[in-house]
């Protein structure tokens, strides 16, 4: 009987050091993407820093009224974006932050994304380019095509980063550089310039 006890005292010990063995891993759950419940990595860019850099550089832009100097909502002015020039030692998809720029400009009602033209001819809707060059073929407007495509406004994005360490720490910071230009007069408008820094010695949870 003691060996049957010490026995099932044995496998009950090993029953709950299972788990422990495996990193008493917390169970997977959503988190709210801008709360303070976020894994958050010192040496890398996360989704966060994507939504506070856009956000950082489309509110300055808003705030500094230039987008009321050009188009409304009955004939918004139409802007492209150029690709994001990332300068920074990790490889992601530039899109990312640009669409958060964009659903913010188009919020504005001020200006629309032109789908149907970008740098080399190369389209980001190439379907809807096609669509568009058929009609106006077929209404005999090819020439006022060239105009509905040609941007009022163009953005340019760059991202940098510096990155130091002390000890076991790192800290990283991620700068996004945006300007706006008039594309009639060939002068930047507006300029902007968000950041931000991070520090620590591995992921944690919390901004």
């Amino acid at each position: 009987m003691r060996i049957n006890l010490l026995s099932s005292c044995a496998l009950m010990s090993l029953l709950v050091a299972i788990p422990c063995a495996n990193g008493c891993k917390s169970p997977t759950r959503y988190v709210d993407a801008g709360g303070n419940d976020v894994i958050v990595n010192a040496g890398k860019m996360n989704v966060q820093d994507w939504s506070l850099l856009a956000d950082q550089c489309t509110q300055s832009m808003i705030s500094a009224g230039v987008l009321q100097r050009y188009g409304d909502q009955s004939k918004p002015a139409g802007v492209l974006l150029n690709a994001l020039v990332n300068e920074t030692t990790e490889q992601f998809d530039g899109d990312a932050i640009l669409k958060k720029i964009r659903i913010a400009l188009l919020n504005t009602g001020r200006v629309e994304v032109i789908m149907t033209a970008g740098p080399g001819g190369r389209a980001e809707d190439p379907i809807a380019q096609s669509a568009q060059q058929a009609k106006a073929f077929m209404s005999g407007n090819d020439n006022a095509l060239m105009a509905k495509n040609t941007p009022d406004l163009t953005l340019t994005a760059k991202l940098l980063q510096d990155q130091t360490k002390s000890g076991s720490d790192t800290q990283s910071t991620y700068i996004l550089q945006m300007t706006l230009t008039d594309t009639t007069s060939g002068r930047g408008i507006w300029e902007g310039e968000a950041n931000v820094m991070k520090r620590g010695g591995k992921a944690t949870i919390g901004f």
